[in-house]
């Protein structure tokens, strides 16, 4: 199941950097289709920008979620589009 993370005031990439991940920067378009896939391991993701929904849980800059590995989930960015930053751990 996908965990809702406290919301960030700073540096999304800063407070990756701070657990010792490796952060990556993505965008996408408005309406972009994430179709349903998992991941071997799990995913810390942060919006900077705009908004996307992950499994129908909405998102926009500052919040921020806890992917586990193995969880199948998808996404469908917002109508202006999305930035985030994520990192696997």
């Amino acid at each position: 199941m996908i965990e809702r993370l406290d919301p960030l005031s700073g540096d999304a990439a800063a407070e990756l950097r701070g657990r010792g991940l490796s952060p990556s920067p993505w965008s996408a378009g408005p309406g972009t289709e994430f179709a349903p896939h998992q991941h071997a391991r799990t995913k810390r993701l942060y919006v900077v920008r705009g908004g996307i929904s992950f499994d129908g849980m909405a998102l926009r800059a500052g919040d921020g979620i806890l992917v586990p590995a193995g969880h199948t989930h998808s996404a469908v960015a917002g109508d202006g589009g999305v930035e985030c930053v994520e990192a696997f751990e």
